[in-house]
């Protein structure tokens, strides 16, 4: 939306090492500065970009003390802890019913668009092309003719239990039987979550289900990347779950049961019809219990969305 608004700025991101690889991947992010852990060092580099503005995400006072010397004309930081009492330029980003995280970061750089007279564009799907790739992407991943790609992730977020991987891998069954696709799944992990993975690649290989485990790739944006071959992305871990939305893949998300309404503060990046979410019931005894989750309502509604949606050979 910023680059959008503004083609000619030159956009810095300030990162942790992880996501270093991937913020360098984004097409519309110039400059990476890593966050070393060296605040002497830190604040000295980015006063030396003499930057116009700065727009803060997450607000913590080691933030503010890393740009203060920097003296930087218009910082602009959420509203969401006394730190925001802070900077002169403040915008309200608490959470509110119906409104999902990623939605109140894009109104942080509304705010920012409004105050300086720009237009706010209209910033259409995929968030990120990779449209040119899927083709290579989906043969790194096997497929085969007209088979639609499954993925499925079986680790889980920090805010929810873990998805049972025997209730994950039956659902998979159950939509794969369901279906009038011919499907092959390909079965996702990081680190750890590898064990999550082989029993769930055992669970389908028993019953005769194509599938297959994810390759490694080197880095967090190649697998970001990658995800471009997906034709449908399952997951209760919601980092994955944004990385397809990315590419406007269409995904089924498992949440908490929590009056907050995980499945919407946390909801994919996908556009609104291609969004699928279950969650256990409410209740503090029920709602993180992600084996009360109603499986056999989500194989059944994924199977006919999948029937649905991909009717129409263009998409």
């Amino acid at each position: 939306m910023l680059k959008q608004a503004i083609p000619d700025a030159t956009i810095d991101v300030f990162v942790a090492p992880v996501v270093k690889s991937f913020a360098e991947a984004c097409p519309h992010v110039d400059n990476v500065l890593v966050d070393t852990g060296d605040d002497a060092a830190i604040a000295e580099l980015i006063k030396e970009q003499h930057y116009d503005a700065a727009i803060v995400s997450l607000s913590q006072y080691r933030v503010y003390k890393l740009l203060k010397p920097a003296r930087i004309p218009y910082v602009l930081v959420p509203t969401l802890n006394w730190y925001q009492y802070l900077y002169k330029h403040r915008t309200n980003a608490q959470y509110q019913d119906g409104i999902s995280v990623w939605r109140r970061g894009c109104n942080v750089v509304e705010h920012f668009l409004k105050e300086h007279n720009y237009t706010i564009p209209e910033v259409k799907r995929p968030f990120w092309d990779m449209s040119n790739k899927k083709h290579k992407w989906q043969e790194y991943y096997n497929k085969q003719g007209e088979e639609k790609l499954i993925f499925a992730h079986p680790g889980t977020g920090g805010s929810s239990g873990g998805v049972p991987v025997e209730s994950f891998s039956n659902m998979l069954i159950d939509i794969s039987q369901r279906t009038a696709l011919d499907c092959r799944f390909v079965v996702t992990y990081s680190g750890q979550e590898e064990v999550l993975a082989d029993e769930m690649v055992a669970i389908l290989s028993e019953k005769g289900i194509k599938v297959e485990k994810a390759k490694p790739l080197s880095s967090l944006s190649e697998f970001a990347e990658s995800l471009v071959a997906a034709d449908m992305f399952i997951a209760g871990s919601t980092g994955p779950l944004h990385l397809a939305g990315l590419h406007n893949v269409p995904t089924l998300g498992f949440y908490a049961g929590r009056r907050s309404a995980p499945h919407i503060r946390w909801q994919s990046l996908s556009a609104d019809d291609r969004r699928l979410s279950y969650t256990p019931p409410v209740g503090k005894r029920t709602g993180r219990n992600m084996a009360l989750v109603d499986f056999d309502k989500a194989a059944t509604e994924a199977a006919a969305f999948l029937d649905s949606f991909y009717s129409d050979v263009s998409r």
